[in-house]
Parts: structure tokens; sequence; C-alpha cells
């Protein structure tokens, strides 16, 4: 167990920024980060930059290349967690060995909690799409279509890691009038498909 030391505020804007990280009864909505690894391909790039205005605003997309490896070393990804109070993150890449890479991931106490691994094998932008953009901040109804989501312990994982990753921020009333936007994550031969309807 790593014991932390306290730090005592020097003054009130330093008290202030303190009071909003320290636990509470009911948490706030998380934040996702949305990061470019040291290569990227044109389609992660719009890959990122495609899904993270549906996680918006608490979605901060850092535009910098990282030279990172998730899976080898966490501590980059742990320290850019610390440094923007975020507790979920979508890193993407691009190798020979590993193609068009996107690692989701989430983080407790600004440690990693757990990590998926997808390869994306065929996207198409919402630009190619004339329809109207969806609003900031609304909350998305999330559908799995599939048996492999209720079977399968790796897929049950990433249902888990999805609803946690787009759920959107927790309201006490839901307008019945219609849906405005909707998620379907469809599982197929080992395979997921998200397509966004607004």
């Amino acid at each position: 167990m790593v014991m932390r030391r306290i730090v005592k505020p020097k003054n009130q804007r330093v008290k202030r920024a303190l009071q909003k990280r320290e636990p509470k009864i009911v948490e706030n909505t998380k934040t996702a980060m949305f990061i470019k690894g040291g290569k990227t391909s044109e389609r992660i790039t719009d890959v990122l930059k495609n899904l993270q205005p549906l996680k918006k605003p608490d979605a901060v997309l850092l535009k910098r290349k990282n030279i990172m490896r998730p899976f080898e070393d966490e501590t980059p990804i742990e320290f850019l967690a610390d440094k923007n109070d975020a507790s979920l993150f979508m890193f993407g890449s691009h190798s020979k060995k590993r193609p068009n890479n996107l690692v989701l991931g989430r983080l407790y106490d600004h440690h990693i909690l757990d990590m998926v691994e997808l390869g994306v094998t065929s996207f198409k932008s919402m630009d190619n799409f004339k329809i109207e953009k969806c609003a900031v901040g609304t909350k998305p109804c999330l559908v799995f279509c599939g048996e492999q989501f209720d079977n399968s312990p790796e897929f049950i994982r990433l249902k888990n890691l999805l609803t946690d990753f787009f759920r959107g921020p927790v309201v006490e009333q839901v307008r019945l009038a219609g849906l405005e936007h909707v998620m379907v994550f469809t599982a197929t031969d080992g395979k997921v498909m998200l397509r966004s309807y607004k």
C-alpha cells in the first residue's frame, strides 16, 4: 500500500482545486482522454476525432503524439490521467504488427484497472453522412446485439467497459417524446460493430 503525502493548500485557488479532486458521495461523470500514439494512421486519427464529440463535454482530445505502449508501461497513461483528472482513456496507434490499433481502458484512483485492445478493420466517418450532429451532452441509448455479449467472458467485460465509457451523465428523468442518439454495438464472428444513429 502506497502512502500519499498530504498536500496543504497555500492559497484559495489550490484549496478549491484540491476540494474538486476529493472523493464524493455522488461522483461526477467520468472524463475520458483520447490519446494519439507515436505513430497513427489516418483511419485511427479519424476514429478518435469522431468518437470524442460523442463523449463531450466530458472528453479531452490530446493532439500531440504520445510515444507509449499501454500494455508494457502504464505509467505515462496514469500520469496523463492524473494531470487531466480522467478515469477513462482511448489510445490509438498503428504499427506493422498491430495495424489500426485502439486500446480502451479505465482507471481507478489514477491507476489502470483494465484495458481492452481492438483492431479497426473498416470505418466510415460521420462527415460522410449528411445529417445533423448530436447536441453536446446528449445521453445516448446503448444497445448491445449478439449472444456473445451474454456468453463470452471477454465480450461481457467489453460490454461493461463500453457501457462505462459511453453512458453519459446520470439523469433522473427520461424524455419520452423520442430518442435523440442511439449507439448500437453488434457482436458477430468475434467482431464488434459500432453504429451511431441520430
